[in-house]
């Protein structure tokens, strides 16, 4: 099981192929996809998102990943805040939280997890503004494969892959 360093280079390495993968992609599947790579701001911000969902599974303890996650969903809470966006704030305080109602590796350490944490990222969007939609969905999947990052390096995906380290 990797360290917060770990799990930090997992994120970003599976986000680059996730970006890859987009890049190659038909501009029909979604629209941003043909100007991906020369996106400097959305290129960061699917890393960003990736790393913090590729720490997320253990904000449940006291850790580093729970240092770096916090203090990233405090500065960006406080920014939507200071922007007007209480309902954005209000939401990501929400998904802040939920990881301490359970046990470490209980259900923040699951598959299904990893597909509905993410999933307000696209479902508010969705339901809001359906002119974002497409980018709510890049950050969907990038937050997804952060997450899955997590789960394949402790071995949660593939029982025998397990990285250790830290």
């Amino acid at each position: 099981m990797p360290g917060y360093k770990g799990h930090i280079i997992g994120a970003a390495v599976c986000n680059a192929a996730y970006v890859g993968v987009l890049a190659v992609a038909p501009p029909t599947i979604l629209d941003n996809t043909h100007n991906l790579l020369s996106n400097e701001q959305l290129l960061a911000g699917l890393f960003v998102v990736a790393i913090l969902f590729g720490l997320f599974p253990d904000i449940d303890t006291n850790s580093k990943g729970q240092n770096i996650f916090y203090g990233l969903a405090l500065t960006a809470d406080i920014l939507l805040i200071l922007d007007g966006r209480i309902e954005a704030a209000a939401y990501l305080g929400l998904l802040a939280m939920a990881p301490i109602v359970g046990k470490h590796r209980g259900w923040t350490h699951s598959k299904l997890a990893m597909i509905l944490i993410p999933s307000p990222i696209f479902l508010i969007p969705y339901l809001n503004n359906s002119a974002l939609i497409d980018t709510a969905l890049l950050f969907y999947g990038a937050a997804v494969v952060g997450y899955f990052s997590h789960l394949l390096f402790d071995g949660m995906i593939w029982k025998r892959i397990r990285i250790k380290g830290g």
